[in-house]
């Protein structure tokens, strides 16, 4: 009888959550009625009780509640199913070109698509456009920016303390994790949404450190100060010096904290945007992003930290002097509750996905797809202004200039880096395909019909070629073995295009770029096979944000520390400037993560 009643209080829970409530004491035969016909039946629930598979609900609910990872569902369906690589292996093993078992991401959660009593969809697409055979469910559903304000006056169902709560679980939330568990604090990371890596999975370039030990193998010279200088020329003089020059001369402290754990990086010898020196550290084994944070996340389990995903902070709380005290929280499952903290860190990323913010200050802009991950809402700004927080220069919005068309993905930047160009539906160059990416991308929505072709060739290919053979695979690129042909196949202009290259060559022979004044000019395009992607301008992430100090605490109006509030990531402001130097974000998520964890523990 006792298992009867807890059978009836979970599926009722699951019910009530997708819009279904039973009278209280209606038993659970009763209740797997309503999926044996009508929409229902179309949802996973439905279908398993039609084949007689999960006879009782408790087949798939071990427990009596159901957490917000819903890591019992999921531990359920890989004892009928297997895990998330084996599904990936029975995929290609069936001869599937793409797999959602066998992707790029963090994903090892079967819920992270799959829903038991709601229509399941395909997290992929939020990027892809990949017409995805899953049964049960829909291509895709939306993630929108949510009023946080509704919960201003919202009370919890229960309260929990900690010593450093962490908002967002991207490269600078994981970051901040690691190091404060590791230094023997409580730490609880919450991200809203149902995998960790935020936009840093997305991140396809390198990682920026001078006075590497690859650095000084290579005999390349390079510094602090060198670092700081490029950066400032990036951004445009506008960057907030103080934190660069934190960021450049910690960011070999943040190469071997990365190296330590496991991971491996080389030394691209290309430089980006007429910087002084090459410094940007690659992974050969693909995305830079998805490499890094799957080297952390397996550190981060190590650590000891608490993470939560599902688990959305609507508000940052004080108390009467202005001090924050912690964070209301709202789970998938679990509803409200509150953790009460020492200290706050808001790692919570850009406002890159937040369309109206976004054209609120660009219109131009508006409608324009975005590269960053689905969940960039700005959310850490909508927490931050209620307790007092400066937020500046929401304008300096970043446009990419390397986005596959009909897509949201970010293509790696290192095949123009690496002696890539850039051509019209003219078939000529058009600006400088090496400069910084507001300036290219600005230049791109001026060309006719917004069209855009990144070429490059073999030698090119082979400083990335587990990159470019991704590409291929997901049918990005297009391949020929002349000029001539190459136009033919994407619809430039024959003669134009190859004469253009033709002129590219000498230019590279002569080393100076006589259209554009391209600096770096490592290759004349002319071995092997060529190679045409083509590529929009899009969203590629935002500038402005919070305001910090060099203890990477939240400012006020006034230029004060909030007591207890600190950031790190995207959602802070002012130290990119109005344009971000490339590979300097993945190595702001390590330097500006792990300080905000050493001062929120600071005497605490």
């Amino acid at each position: 009888m006792l298992k009867k009643i807890i059978e009836t209080t979970i599926l009722a829970a699951s019910l009530t959550a997708s819009g279904l409530c039973f009278a209280e004491g209606l038993d659970a035969a009763s209740a797997q009625s309503v999926y044996a016909s009508g929409k229902h039946a179309d949802y996973l629930a439905g279908y398993h009780q039609r084949i007689g598979a999960t006879p009782q609900c408790s087949v798939c609910h071990t427990t009596e509640k159901v957490s917000d990872t819903q890591s019992e569902i999921d531990s359920s369906c890989i004892k009928c199913h297997g895990s998330y690589e084996q599904m990936g292996g029975k995929d290609k093993a069936a001869g599937k070109n793409i797999s959602a078992h066998a992707g790029h991401l963090s994903i090892n959660s079967c819920t992270t698509c799959h829903g038991g009593h709601e229509a399941s969809f395909a997290y992929c697409n939020n990027c892809h456009i990949f017409n995805m055979d899953m049964k049960f469910g829909r291509q895709k559903i939306p993630y929108v920016p949510q009023d946080l304000d509704v919960y201003k006056d919202a009370v919890p169902n229960r309260t929990e303390t900690t010593d450093v709560v962490i908002v967002g679980g991207g490269g600078a939330g994981i970051a901040a994790a690691i190091e404060t568990a590791r230094n023997g604090h409580k730490a609880v990371l919450l991200e809203k949404m149902p995998i960790i890596g935020g936009s840093s999975l997305l991140s396809t370039g390198g990682m920026n450190v001078q006075g590497s030990h690859q650095q000084k193998e290579a005999g390349i010279q390079d510094s602090p100060e060198l670092f700081v200088k490029d950066t400032l020329k990036v951004g445009k003089n506008k960057n907030n010096i103080e934190l660069n020059e934190i960021l450049a001369v910690n960011s070999p402290k943040a190469l071997s904290w990365f190296e330590e754990m496991g991971g491996h990086l080389d030394l691209d010898k290309g430089v980006y945007g007429g910087c002084s020196a090459p410094r940007m550290h690659f992974t050969k084994s693909g995305g830079i992003g998805r490499y890094m944070i799957a080297v952390m996340k397996k550190e981060l389990e190590k650590s000891g930290a608490d993470v939560r995903v599902n688990s959305q902070v609507v508000r940052i709380n004080k108390d009467a002097n202005g001090n924050v005290t912690g964070v209301l929280v709202k789970g998938k499952n679990s509803g409200l509750y509150e953790i009460k903290a020492k200290s706050v860190i808001l790692a919570t990323g850009s406002y890159a996905n937040n369309g109206a913010l976004v054209s609120k200050y660009h219109p131009e802009f508006f409608g324009m797809v975005s590269s960053a991950q689905p969940g960039s809402h700005g959310d850490g700004l909508q927490l931050a202004a209620p307790v007092g927080a400066k937020i500046t220069h929401l304008e300096r919005v970043q446009v990419h200039p390397n986005i596959a068309a009909g897509t949201s993905i970010m293509l790696t930047l290192a095949f123009r880096t690496n002696g890539g160009i850039l051509v019209n539906n003219q078939g000529k160059r058009f600006f400088n395909d090496n400069a910084p990416r507001n300036e290219l991308g600005a230049s791109m929505l001026r060309q006719p019909a917004q069209k855009v072709w990144l070429i490059y060739d073999d030698a090119v290919a082979a400083k990335r070629q587990k990159v470019h053979n991704g590409y291929v695979r997901l049918g990005f690129v297009t391949e020929a073995a002349t000029p001539e042909e190459l136009a033919k196949k994407v619809g430039l202009p024959e003669q134009v295009f190859a004469q253009e290259l033709k002129k590219y060559a000498e230019f590279v022979k002569n080393n100076k770029d006589e259209d554009f004044g391209r600096k770096e000019l490592p290759e004349a395009l002319n071995k092997g096979n060529l190679y045409a992607i083509e590529v929009i301008p899009a969203i590629g992430g935002t500038l402005g944000g919070l305001n910090i100090n060099t203890k990477t605490q939240v400012l006020d109006e006034n230029g004060k520390p909030i007591p207890n509030l600190f950031a790190c990531g995207e959602v802070v402001g002012e130290w990119h400037g109005e344009d971000r130097y490339g590979g300097n974000a993945v190595t702001g998520n390590i330097v500006f993560g792990r300080l905000a964890s050493q001062q929120a523990t600071a005497n605490k």
